[in-house]
């Protein structure tokens, strides 16, 4: 009888800087999702123009994606997600504190949401986006 192998996986400690870093354009990183060689039609675009928000399949976004807003703490971890199926881009909240509205309606609870150019979505009355044409 063979004894039991015991596998583990080894993870190396990153730095981390505790300073929060600006993100004048927030387009994901690899982690968070996969890219595909197509690009979306539609992005999310704060009135400064600051960020750019979108996906050409699944990102979610929160807190760490905003901290240098004043209110980022009324933003959760994971507030709401976008996804791009069908040439249509998607937004769904995450189960937020705070909610998620498109055009002043709060979309908690309504699972994926088709969003077209020219809606706004807010994200716990700490900063809207409108969805324009990705050009």
């Amino acid at each position: 009888m063979s004894e039991p192998t015991n596998m583990t996986a080894e993870t190396v400690a990153q730095p981390v800087s505790l300073e929060p870093k600006p993100l004048p354009q927030v387009t994901g990183t690899e982690t968070r999702r996969v890219r595909e060689t197509s690009a979306p039609k539609y992005v999310l675009v704060d009135k400064s123009g600051r960020y750019r928000l979108w996906t050409d399949q699944y990102a979610e976004y929160g807190r760490q994606d905003f901290l240098d807003l004043k209110a980022a703490e009324c933003i959760s971890r994971r507030h709401f997600a976008l996804k791009y199926e069908g040439g249509v881009l998607y937004i769904a909240d995450l189960g937020s504190k705070n909610g998620t509205k498109v055009n002043g309606v709060d979309i908690r609870d309504s699972g994926w949401i088709p969003l077209k150019p020219g809606d706004v979505v807010e994200v716990a009355d700490v900063i809207a986006f409108e969805v324009v044409e990705n050009t």
